[in-house]
């Protein structure tokens, strides 16, 4: 993977406070392991769900794949405040468009309602299912031309979402007797195994003492890895959680513009993104074990340089976490109505606190000297 070296800060001279800036920045790299190592973990388990249910096709079984499915989700979530800045997950040879790319066309995989069939019914087209062809075939036509990822693999496990008041209901005969049954088996599992390659690939970047990868890099340059670090906060805070993900939603109010519209799960989405963001922020994570890493956060640089900020800023990224846990699921339904209604209100306030919370990480980096780019830098498909 490339790794990124810097972003040019305003002032080289008057930076961050550098032992404060240091023990910030390593405990940043130690949650980003951690983090990744759950990913993994988690994304290993959903693979043998899925490989237990293509062995044994049955309601249980599928539910059962479904659940490790969301279960797999919380920790990538709560990834996706290490992005926005070129790092492993986005650079140039980064896997963020292999896992998280959407809105995804679903009828570029498999047959559904208004289309004739996909990948899946091409036989002659593609013999062979595999992770490498799933790969090779990501957003080669188009940017809603996704074959794979977390969406992918939810598409292939809840099917098309036509319900009004639940997710999608696909059967599971539809990988023991439905046309094309074996073919849509394997490309499930197919996705499974390169979302855990994935993975695979970007826990060593962040392994501590391996010389010349990306954690050594960020580490010893900590300086320009507060600016990387302050860059990703708020690209996430306000571009994506609130542009992207919510405000967009909430202005069409169409289903098709939720993030996890196959599993009925944005709601979780929006939860864990904000916790993300909390967790860089006060210097902690709660392991999918159970246990927590604690260390300097965020929090404790804007003490040291622009104190004022701290109560904003506590209320802020606490608050945005409460806000985004109070959307009502399904979110699809929550953004219905008028603008007064419980769930539409409920969105906007999640947007607005998103948004004060990004333009107060703004405040903190020109306190530090740090000059935030226009536009986010890497891969950011997904």
């Amino acid at each position: 993977m490339t790794c990124f070296l810097g972003m040019a800060s305003a002032s080289a001279a008057a930076g961050p406070p550098k032992e404060v800036a240091q023990a910030v920045v390593g405990q940043y790299a130690k949650t980003a392991f951690a983090v990744y190592e759950d990913c993994l973990s988690a994304a290993s388990a959903l693979r043998a769900a899925i490989g237990a249910f293509l062995a044994a096709p049955s309601e249980e079984t599928l539910a059962a794949a479904r659940s490790r499915w969301v279960k797999a989700r919380q920790p990538y979530l709560q990834s996706e405040v290490f992005r926005y800045y070129a790092g492993p997950i986005d650079d140039a040879d980064g896997p963020e468009p292999l896992l998280n790319s959407w809105p995804l066309d679903e009828l570029y995989i498999d047959a559904g309602e208004g289309g004739d069939g996909g990948i899946i019914s091409q036989e002659k087209a593609y013999p062979v299912i595999d992770a490498k062809l799933v790969e090779r075939l990501n957003l080669r036509e188009g940017e809603k031309n996704i074959s794979c990822g977390w969406h992918a693999i939810e598409f292939l496990l809840w099917g098309q979402d036509k319900s009004v008041t639940g997710p999608g209901a696909r059967p599971f005969t539809d990988y023991t007797v439905a046309p094309f049954a074996v073919r849509r088996g394997q490309y499930l599992q197919a996705c499974a195994d390169l979302l855990v390659h994935c993975f695979e690939e970007l826990v060593p970047q962040w392994s501590p003492d391996q010389l010349g990868n990306f954690r050594a890099i960020f580490e010893e340059g900590y300086d320009q890895s507060v600016e990387r670090i302050l860059t990703g906060l708020i690209f996430l805070t306000g571009n994506e959680l609130a542009g992207e993900r919510l405000q967009v939603a909430w202005d069409t109010k169409e289903q098709e513009d939720e993030h996890s519209c196959f599993s009925d799960t944005t709601h979780q989405d929006t939860i864990y993104d904000a916790l993300g963001l909390q967790n860089i922020y006060r210097g902690q994570y709660v392991r999918i074990d159970g246990s927590t890493l604690r260390g300097p956060g965020l929090r404790q640089l804007a003490e040291a340089v622009k104190p004022d900020l701290v109560p904003l800023l506590d209320a802020k990224v606490d608050g945005l976490v409460a806000a985004a846990r109070a959307i009502p699921a399904p979110f699809d339904q929550a953004i219905l109505g008028a603008d007064d209604a419980p769930g539409r209100r409920a969105v906007m306030k999640t947007i607005a606190t998103a948004e004060d919370q990004s333009a107060l990480l703004r405040r903190l980096a020109r306190a530090l000297n740090i000059q935030i780019p226009e536009e986010a830098a890497g891969d950011i498909a997904g």
